[in-house]
């Protein structure tokens, strides 16, 4: 936050953005195992779409520990 307070606001509000992504993977998640659970998608289907949603996952945790990281 050096630059200036308008700039501080912009990396918390990205920095926020980024967990809110964080949260709706974690739940996209759950409703992948609920939807496969209750046969509305098969085992192929559900293991495909939870690789990926852990692979964004995983991409929102590394961009969040850089973005905080940045606002120190």
């Amino acid at each position: 936050c050096l630059v200036g307070s308008e700039m501080c606001i912009r990396d918390r509000d990205f920095v926020a953005k980024l967990e809110i992504a964080l949260k709706e993977s974690n739940e996209t998640s759950y409703w992948l195992k609920l939807m496969y659970e209750t046969k509305r998608i098969d085992l192929t289907t559900y293991r495909y779409t939870e690789k990926l949603c852990g692979n964004i996952r995983r991409l929102l945790i590394a961009s969040c520990k850089t973005a905080k990281g940045n606002l120190q």
